[in-house]
């Protein structure tokens, strides 16, 4: 198994996870979301961009993994018009990955609203 990071991403908390593991060709990616050194936007639509750009920042960084399942957590499902506007800007390119999307009580900083985790697969 191999850690991954990134530019842009921030590191993970040390000794409670990885932002990343590659093993055997695939690529975990670890809940992503808009929280670091940066304030928080309030928006949706930013936050949800954060997210999934950490998400792939990632997946490049692993070495051109290919995204092929998004799991998707908000705060709010009210919100996810700007979270299918942020998916469809990051996955402009066919076929898309497939994608879950749960509705949950919160998140550990409350300026969050939402966390993006992924599988990827690395070029054979």
């Amino acid at each position: 198994m191999k850690a991954v990071t990134a530019p842009g991403v921030p590191d993970p908390v040390p000794g409670l996870f990885s932002n990343a593991i590659v093993a055997d060709g695939i690529v975990y990616i670890s809940g992503m979301h808009a929280g670091g050194p940066d304030p928080v936007p309030d928006a949706m639509l930013d936050q949800a961009r954060i997210a999934i750009g950490r998400v792939v920042a990632l997946a490049r960084a692993a070495g051109n993994a290919r995204i092929t399942k998004i799991t998707v957590y908000v705060t709010d499902m009210a919100d996810r018009a700007a979270v299918a506007q942020a998916r469809r800007e990051a996955f402009a390119d066919a076929p898309l990955p497939a994608a879950t999307m749960l509705e949950v009580s919160g998140f550990v900083d409350p300026a969050l609203k939402i966390e993006v985790e992924a599988i990827a697969h690395l070029p054979r």
